[in-house]
């Protein structure tokens, strides 16, 4: 009976350090990654120029990481591309998961719902898209998971 009480405590203590353990990781990979605003991690997958058609594509991974599951918001008129020369452009499309919302909808919120750890794809496409530029930035504004009403403004380089 000893043995198997001892052998428990052992398990638990074992747990608990390797808990402890991924969650200082945890904290370190999020301090060292530069796109992480209101636990949501942004991640670049590509910024790309299809001169033929004059359109520009950016594909990013947003990534939450609150406790629970959450309601992002963004606003789809606020949120731009922006060019080597600091040329803003309104986007024509832009797509998170299954939600496609276009500029001629007028649509001002894209609202998504977000689980924890969950990767979700954004594709934001701009046609007339000159021939000569280049995606530089990406200007992301959403609303604040604490407070409602405030929204946060991110410039993602691309």
């Amino acid at each position: 009976m000893n043995r198997l009480i001892k052998k428990i405590f052992q398990v638990v203590a074992l747990i608990t350090v390797m808990g402890a353990t991924t969650n200082i990781l945890h904290a370190q990979e999020e301090d060292t990654v530069q796109n992480v605003i209101d636990d949501i991690q942004i991640d670049i997958k590509s910024a790309t120029v299809d001169v033929k058609n004059n359109r520009a594509t950016i594909e990013l991974y947003l990534i939450s990481y609150q406790r629970n599951a959450r309601e992002f918001k963004l606003n789809t008129f606020a949120t731009q591309v922006v060019d080597a020369k600091r040329q803003m452009y309104m986007y024509t499309s832009m797509q998170m998961g299954k939600v496609l919302v276009k500029l001629v909808d007028r649509q001002n919120y894209l609202n998504y719902f977000m689980e924890d750890g969950v990767p979700v794809p954004l594709k934001i496409t701009v046609d007339n898209w000159p021939k000569t530029a280049k995606p530089s930035k990406l200007k992301l504004v959403f609303e604040d998971s604490t407070e409602q009403g405030k929204f946060i403004e991110k410039a993602v380089n691309l």
